[in-house]
């Protein structure tokens, strides 16, 4: 079967066909995003060349462009939307009929609306894609090749855009890949030439830590990230990590990355002067599924036998709980393998982009934080997971407002009680996370309220140990919020004090947020913070 035919009987409803499996992927995700594959329909917002990946890639594949005078091929730059920046071709010709195609400056070519293309599958999949004729998903672009590679800045580790390299079908040739990749390296080289000083000394930091580690290791300031090869799969936001990296200055302790699990990392700061300008965090290991030991009448045991029953006999699970009962970690006790997929990240990726990676996966699925989704996002995942195969479990702390999906998945909701009320697990905790812990510092743990629950245990006895240097965990290990050293608090303070931990816990420990709901300022709830903690 040819490619055209393979194209033509994907329009027609055929779910497998003879494609190179990375474009039929892409097909998919196309046809699952409504793309038009008659018509052209491209989006088109004036294209901006004032921007330091256009300064520095512009003048590269430009003398690239000088070589290829009299050619019938087109060079193109993108950002990293796939909105076209800038754009040459010398054969009038060829120029007239990629016009028709609107592969003109302004014009996006992001996968989600033209479909299967050069620039939008290679932004997508963050690798050179060569789309060949009849592989693009818009008929109209049958007749043409294209190849393409994302740009990723060499300090900020991220996609700032994309070249490309377009070609009538019948003169691809082999040589395309390689020439593209080329010149990827050259505007990667133009970037790192016109980085600034701050930019090359947080480099600079970050290659002496990954010499020496072979940890992950995270660089940052408040506008670039830096991570090595083995940091490359933990996906944080950004932003949060920076108020994260702020907050640890101020209070001291691990960092606790944001949405990833409970995860910590170590920090050392980078300064300028007195002005703290960066950072550089060495990540924990990864935590385990915590499987709590002691006696099988736990309630985290009795929670994980009942999930395993129900996923067993065929039915979908919502697991509920207050956040840091450890809900993704029983699902990894229970569902080894599963892909997981954080519906928090819709808010950084798009629902359209979360929805066509959760579709795409098969096999055991694990699905959490699903009260963070909105109406759309959850009518939408509904939609996805109407008569699929193969285990599914959900997290959330509330089911409010997700009737629909839940409908969709007839999913049984179990709940997993807080820490405060799973005493007896405890010493099986204690030992796990921490080893030997002397009793007076164990008779203290057990008795605090543990607002962010297992998480927050995981993070105070993770700066205990380190505290303890080998040697048991005892009183003076542990934060001074918990010892109660310092000045006794009025009942007052003590009532607010309660109230701002329940809220920081409630935010998963931003402060910003929890100041923004508790209406304060944030150095107000940092001063504050410092008074209780005393």
């Amino acid at each position: 079967m040819g490619t055209r035919s393979a194209w033509e009987d994907f329009q027609s409803g055929a779910a497998d066909v003879a494609v190179r499996a990375e474009i039929l992927t892409s097909w998919r995700r196309s046809q699952l995003s409504g793309v038009d594959p008659g018509l052209v329909g491209l989006r088109h917002v004036d294209a901006d060349l004032d921007t330091r990946f256009a300064r520095a890639a512009v003048p590269v594949v430009g003398g690239m462009a000088d070589l290829l005078t009299g050619s019938d091929t087109c060079l193109a730059i993108t950002d990293d939307t796939g909105r076209v920046l800038w754009r040459w071709v010398s054969d009038p010709a060829l120029r007239r009929r990629l016009d028709a195609l609107e592969l003109v400056e302004g014009f996006s070519f992001d996968e989600e609306h033209a479909g299967t293309n050069g620039v939008g599958t290679s932004l997508e999949t963050r690798r050179v894609v060569t789309v060949r004729g009849d592989e693009h998903f818009k008929e109209p672009f049958h007749g043409f090749t294209c190849v393409a590679a994302p740009v990723v800045h060499p300090l900020r580790r991220r996609v700032v855009g994309a070249v490309n390299l377009t070609c009538r079908a019948e003169d691809t040739n082999p040589r395309l890949e390689p020439a593209v990749l080329r010149l990827v390296a050259e505007v990667q080289a133009a970037l790192l030439e016109v980085a600034g000083a701050r930019e090359r000394s947080l480099f600079a930091e970050f290659l002496s830590t990954r010499s020496t580690s072979s940890a992950p290791v995270l660089s940052l300031s408040a506008d670039v990230v830096i991570a090595n090869a083995a940091a490359a799969g933990i996906e944080v936001d950004h932003g949060a990590l920076w108020g994260r990296v702020l907050d640890a200055v101020t209070d001291g302790g691990p960092v606790v990355l944001p949405g990833a699990g409970g995860r910590t990392a170590q920090l050392r700061t980078v300064t300028e002067g007195t002005r703290l300008t960066g950072a550089v965090l060495v990540v924990d290991p990864e935590p385990g599924p915590l499987a709590v030991p002691g006696p099988s009448s736990t309630a985290w045991h009795r929670v994980a036998d009942e999930v395993a029953g129900l996923l067993a006999d065929g039915s979908a699970v919502l697991l509920r709980g207050e956040p840091g009962t450890g809900k993704r970690h029983l699902l990894a006790g229970v569902l080894p393998g599963a892909t997981v997929h954080d519906a928090a990240d819709v808010a950084r990726l798009g629902l359209s982009a979360w929805s066509r990676a959760v579709a795409a996966t098969t096999g055991p699925l694990v699905l959490l934080h699903l009260d963070s989704l909105d109406g759309p996002g959850v009518r939408t995942t509904g939609a996805l997971l109407a008569g699929r195969d193969g285990p599914v479990a959900a997290t959330c702390t509330t089911d409010a407002g997700l009737t629909p999906l839940l409908d969709v998945l007839d999913a049984v909701p179990v709940e997993l009680p807080p820490l405060r009320v799973r005493r007896d697990e405890l010493p099986g905790l204690l030992t796990v996370l921490a080893g030997q812990v002397t009793s007076r510092a164990a008779d203290l743990l057990a008795g605090q309220p543990w607002p962010g629950n297992t998480a927050q245990l995981r993070v105070v006895l993770r700066a205990a140990v380190r505290a303890a240097g080998g040697r048991p965990v005892d009183v003076d290990h542990l934060p001074r919020e918990l010892t109660g050293t310092g000045r006794r608090l009025s009942l007052l303070e003590q009532a607010e004090s309660r109230v701002i931990e329940e809220v920081l816990a409630a935010h998963g420990g931003n402060k910003t947020t929890a100041a923004r709901e508790l209406g304060v300022s944030r150095p107000t709830l940092y001063a504050k913070l410092r008074t209780y903690r005393r």
